[in-house]
């Protein structure tokens, strides 16, 4: 695991209490503590002759294909290569480079922006889908919770009221991709996955915080911890009269 510094979020995000992430009510489980994954992106390990041309739209398919032509690019990397130091600016950028956000984020710090791009295009990354967590990771978590001793787990979308348990080997012999906004359950009900709609990033929610250390030992997510008063918001900025600004389209 690589903690990476918990963002700080603007003052009206803070007074939000109806979108704070902890505590977190589910199936009749209070979860108190919450590890906020960061999704690497997707670097091919084969470079592209001609990546804007070349590169898909977002990575999906066989999960085993998927890790054979993609390594993870972590965000540490990204931060260290682009300069850019808060994580709420990346995402802001992955956000305005979306075209089905472009009418909700439509503006980005200048400076901000071409040092993503170009972190983007000179390592030839694709970022992960929104609503998704990355393919490349879910083995990695699979085979962390079958160490800890969970052998049964419950994979289910966000509409499906009636969930069943099911054989934690069977679910990394799958080569079909976790379904968007997919909710993961350990058979205890003390570790929960769940990603929101619209989100870049997964949460991990967890009864148990010693528990939930335990399993990102065993990985290497990046990421940061909620407190009590992070919220759903806590990605969003609040730009300065003195911001150069980018205006990605007009209105």
């Amino acid at each position: 695991m690589k903690k990476i510094q918990h963002p700080y979020q603007i003052s009206s995000s803070y007074k939000r209490d109806d979108i704070r992430i902890l505590p977190f009510v589910k199936n009749g489980v209070e979860y108190n503590y919450c590890f906020v994954l960061l999704n690497p992106f997707y670097k091919r390990k084969q470079r592209f002759n001609d990546f804007q041309k070349e590169k898909p739209n977002w990575i999906e398919g066989l999960k085993s294909k998927i890790v054979n032509d993609y390594d993870k690019y972590c965000w540490t990397d990204f931060i260290n290569q682009s300069g850019i130091s808060d994580i709420k600016d990346i995402f802001h950028c992955l956000y305005v480079s979306d075209h089905n956000y472009v009418e909700r984020f439509q503006k980005v710090k200048k400076q901000v922006w071409e040092a993503f791009k170009k972190t983007i295009n000179e390592n030839q990354l694709i970022p992960n889908s929104d609503s998704h967590i990355s393919i490349l990771l879910i083995n990695e978590i699979l085979i962390a919770l079958r160490k800890m001793g969970y052998d049964n787990l419950a994979l289910y979308h966000i509409f499906e009221e009636n969930f069943e348990f099911t054989k934690t080997s069977k679910l990394i012999e799958s080569e079909i991709e976790f379904p968007s906004e997919f909710r993961l359950l350990t058979n205890d009900r003390k570790i929960l996955f769940y990603q929101e709609y619209e989100h870049y990033e997964t949460f991990i929610y967890s009864t148990d915080l010693k528990l939930l250390k335990h399993f990102l030992e065993l990985t290497e997510v990046e990421g940061f911890f909620a407190n009590p008063r992070t919220t759903l918001l806590w990605s969003e900025i609040e730009y300065g009269t003195n911001d150069k600004i980018l205006r990605i389209k007009e209105d």
